[in-house]
């Protein structure tokens, strides 16, 4: 199931003409992936992530122009896949899923910070992530 939240929009995000600024859009991502795995992850054997992944890889893919709003931005984000070492997060922001503002795919790896370095997710972890996991990828 892909998971729904609502992100504030800063007057800093914006450009003179009142356009979102494009690098706000990766703060908005990151703010949809925190969101997803606080309230995801929490009493599920993949707690063990929070706070143990890092972003190995990003793609933002900017579809139309968003005018700043009191209204919230909604994001709606989901795992689409978890390999050995990673997951892959998607992300859609906008009101209207069909028509996003902007799309992301953040690839996260898994990191031992103790040993610094990167580590496997585990067998339960997996299994946790599959619980919440969609499929569905967003189209390059």
């Amino acid at each position: 199931m892909k998971h729904r939240s609502e992100i504030l929009l800063r007057w800093g995000d914006m450009d003179s003409m009142a356009h979102i600024n494009n690098i706000a859009w990766t703060a908005y991502l990151q703010e949809a992936r925190v969101d997803m795995f606080r309230s995801r992850l929490r009493g599920t054997a993949a707690q063990s992530l929070l706070g143990a992944l890092v972003v190995a890889k990003i793609r933002v893919r900017f579809l139309r122009p968003m005018l700043a709003s009191t209204q919230p931005l909604v994001a709606h984000t989901w795992i689409s896949a978890a390999r050995a070492a990673s997951l892959t997060v998607e992300c859609e922001l906008g009101d209207d899923p069909a028509d996003p503002y902007c799309t992301g795919t953040t690839t996260l790896a898994a990191f031992d910070f103790a040993a610094d370095r990167l580590r496997r997710l585990t067998d339960a972890e997996r299994e946790a992530l599959s619980e919440f996991t969609v499929t569905a990828r967003i189209d390059p």
